[in-house]
């Protein structure tokens, strides 16, 4: 959670306990879903980079099981996060 400064991301935790990433330009977004995200079959972690005009977007999910260290491993979410700046 330390590279996710409060000048640049909101974290919202909501009523089922999921806690929600976003930056505030809107490009990146990190959810965790202890229970599952809704409508998936066990997909607990979600990672989304928006696109623009002439960059593409891109997902990633990860199991509910896999843990947060390899998830928020340092490099890559720093990598995401570098990808997710206005071009």
């Amino acid at each position: 959670m330390d590279q996710f400064s409060a000048d640049d991301f909101n974290v919202v935790v909501d009523d089922r306990a999921d806690v929600h990433v976003n930056s505030k330009d809107g490009r990146f977004y990190l959810g965790w879903f202890p229970l599952g995200r809704p409508g998936t079959d066990g997909e607990g972690w979600k990672i989304a980079v928006t696109g623009t005009a002439k960059v593409r977007g891109y997902q990633v999910s990860f199991h509910t099981e896999t843990p947060a260290e390899i998830v928020a491993a340092a490099a890559a979410v720093a990598r995401v996060l570098a990808t997710s700046q206005r071009v």
